[in-house]
């Protein structure tokens, strides 16, 4: 096995539970990179977030967010995208506004919202330069170039919001990445899996070239694409029974330990 891109999922993942990389794990990585093999994140986040990120750890290339909808980097043309129509972003935002849901989406590196709540943003406390726009009722002027909308609600759970969107929008939106208090829409038919395709396909690569890891339920489509793929100990029942090989946890330097078995 002779793996040149590596692509990593953050929360839970590659990130420790404070949200940090560990200094093993940047050394782990810089020595893949300094063989030749590409390194990158694979994430739910945004994509300010996870390009803050890539520079942590040293690399430049084109990041997988928004759960697979965007792949590029910031100032250059996407090697993947797909967002919603228009139309169809001012009519869930209409929906998410009448219900008075909270919810917050995406254009290339900046987020919007109705306005700042920093409770519901506690996973991007160590995001640099982040900031959220508050639009308040004026939301129908951001509605383009849209790959992902997030409904959060603290206080009673997302679930009730999953079933009424799901009955209300159907097949034109794709939920994912059900945390109990937020759930992220993308288009339909897209996941992690499509977004390192992609760049896979972009970059002259084989699956059998490329390592996923990830923990969560919008990793699972990602963990059995063909990939070698890792899970950390953390992770969900389901990710351990889709990827290749369990390691350590995401607090224990799991990612490190893998990297450094079947790559170094």
């Amino acid at each position: 096995m002779a793996i040149r891109l590596i692509a990593l999922d953050l929360d839970g993942t590659l990130l420790t539970s404070d949200k940090t990389i560990t200094t093993r794990t940047k050394d782990i990585l810089a020595r893949a990179m300094a063989r030749g093999i590409t390194v990158t994140v694979a994430t739910g986040r945004m994509l300010r977030s996870a390009l803050h990120f890539t520079r942590l750890i040293g690399s430049d290339a084109p990041v997988i967010c928004c759960n697979g909808a965007y792949v590029g980097r910031a100032g250059a043309a996407p090697v993947f995208a797909r967002c919603f129509a228009p139309a169809l972003a001012l009519s869930f935002l209409d929906y998410c506004y009448a219900h008075s849901w909270y919810v917050n989406w995406y254009i290339g590196t900046e987020i919007y919202a109705p306005d700042y709540r920093a409770e519901y943003f506690s996973a991007y406390r160590t995001t640099a330069q982040f900031t959220v726009h508050g639009v308040g009722a004026d939301y129908a002027r951001y509605t383009e170039n849209v790959p992902q909308f997030v409904l959060r609600d603290l206080r009673n759970g997302i679930a009730a919001h999953a079933c009424a969107v799901r009955a209300q929008f159907g097949d034109e939106i794709l939920t994912q990445q059900d945390t109990g208090t937020s759930l992220d829409i993308t288009p339909p038919g897209i996941s992690k899996a499509v977004g390192v395709q992609a760049l896979a396909d972009a970059m002259g690569l084989r699956l059998d070239e490329v390592m996923v890891a990830g923990d969560a339920d919008n990793d699972y489509a990602m963990l059995e694409m063909g990939a070698f793929s890792v899970a950390p100990e953390n992770a969900r029942a389901g990710a351990k029974e889709r990827a290749r090989y369990i390691t350590a946890s995401n607090d224990a330097d799991g990612i490190a330990a893998a990297i450094e078995k079947f790559v170094l």
